[in-house]
């Protein structure tokens, strides 16, 4: 399997190869070319100060992240792995070590600093980290002796995706509590779930949350401390404010198909297919992908935003204080222009409409047909079901509430039940009638 690579880092380093070429005629080293001689040519790529909203000064940084990234490479056996949080769209882990390097922030950091040679500088720091961790028993974190990209990628790249009805009073509350009273607060309800929640799942619970709040300044607010530990504010506002929740599923899951079906609709007709199509289908393309992806919206959706169907102006900050966080995995959004469809939204209707279509595409290849569409497809039943949870999200609360969307990764998609779990035991009564 070729190794993952960020294509935006790989154009970006051609491209950025082609213009030293172009302004001082000769070539980079991607491993041997000192940072300093680097630094000449891009003095005048740039043209001035490094501006980091440039596209065309972004473009400049994202190649010399491909650079620093081929010398971690080369010298510490790093590799990229996907991580979508990141502009250029992964970052680096390590073989011996769960540390994370973001090649375009240091490149960043560096040119803003107007001294490539601080990149050499970053470099020995990491040296020195992974000589630490290699000195470490390897059993402490529970993880392998030795990580793998898929290893990464489960801890750190944020793809499923949960919405949630937020009460904005109780997350309200919680954000402006001490850290002191949160953590009094958590240790109770673990105490009533007592066995109820297995043994690893709060240990994973009690060091994303515990240690944290721990670690926290006891006399400022949670959200005072926003910057400090942005994801331990995240889970505080799902543990105290959420009412409602929808299952978690891979976000292209969401974008490419869930919420295309809520947009289309229950068609009576469907357009004219073509013979590629038709193929791909005998072949085995499950037939809610062509659903999807053929069949137009009955009702328009934003042309760019939020998992294909929320405007830029539909998205915003649970609060302005949180801006100072950095990339944010729980966002506000609005559900005025969703409610509609979501209260006109029909199971049964759809799962016919997708059966019909199946027969469409049975008759366009000369087959019979003589299963239904929900035995055909085995992405129809979960579709379905985060549609369903999703109307259930927004109708269900009866007061205000605040819709908001939730970017996980992998690890902690798989404490879902145990942070449900939680969240009942905090929201629910405190007294036991024995």
């Amino acid at each position: 399997m070729t190794p993952f690579q960020p294509p935006a880092v790989v154009a970006a380093l051609q491209q950025l190869k082609a213009a030293v070429r172009a302004v001082d005629k000769r070539e980079i080293d991607e491993l041997n070319t000192p940072w300093a001689e680097i630094e000449k040519s891009i003095i005048k790529l740039l043209g001035g100060a490094f501006e980091i909203h440039r596209p065309d000064h972004q473009a400049v940084a994202l190649g010399l992240a491909g650079i620093y990234a081929a010398r971690l490479a080369s010298e510490h056996q790093a590799f990229w792995f996907p991580n979508r949080e990141s502009l250029e769209g992964g970052a680096l882990g390590f073989s011996d070590a769960l540390m994370m390097v973001a090649p375009f922030g240091a490149v960043a950091e560096a040119l803003s600093r107007g001294n490539l040679a601080r990149l050499d500088e970053m470099t020995e720091e990491v040296r020195a980290a992974l000589a630490k961790a290699r000195f470490s028993p390897p059993a402490a974190s529970g993880l392998p002796a030795k990580l793998t990209t898929e290893d990464f990628q489960r801890l750190f790249d944020p793809g499923f995706v949960q919405f949630l009805a937020l009460d904005s009073a109780k997350a309200k509350a919680a954000w402006e509590s001490k850290p002191v009273q949160i953590l009094k607060d958590v240790r109770d309800a673990f105490t009533r779930i007592g066995s109820k929640l297995p043994a690893e799942a709060r240990q994973q619970l009690e060091a994303r949350l515990v240690s944290v709040l721990q670690r926290l300044d006891p006399n400022k607010s949670l959200l005072d401390q926003a910057q400090r530990a942005p994801r331990v504010i995240e889970l505080v506002t799902q543990l105290f404010g959420a009412t409602e929740a929808t299952g978690l599923a891979p976000e292209e899951f969401w974008q490419e198909v869930v919420l295309p079906m809520l947009f289309i609709g229950a068609p009576a007709e469907f357009p004219p297919i073509e013979d590629q199509d038709v193929a791909a289908y005998a072949k085995g393309l499950d037939p809610l992908l062509l659903f999807v992806d053929l069949i137009p919206y009955g009702v328009s959706a934003p042309d760019d935003g939020l998992l294909g169907a929320f405007g830029q102006g539909e998205v915003s900050l649970l609060h302005p204080t949180l801006a100072a966080a950095g990339a944010l995995r729980l966002l506000k959004i609005s559900a005025e222009r969703m409610r509609p469809l979501l209260d006109s939204f029909d199971v049964e209707r759809t799962r016919d409409a997708v059966k019909r279509f199946t027969a469409y595409l049975d008759s366009k290849r000369g087959a019979a047909s003589d299963q239904g569409a929900a035995a055909r497809s085995q992405l129809l039943e979960p579709a379905l079901g985060l549609l369903s949870d999703l109307r259930r999200t927004i109708t269900a609360p009866k007061g205000p509430f605040d819709l908001s969307v939730r970017h996980a990764t992998e690890a902690e998609a798989a404490l879902d039940s145990a942070i449900s779990e939680l969240r009942r035991a905090l929201q629910g009564p405190r007294i036991i009638l024995l």
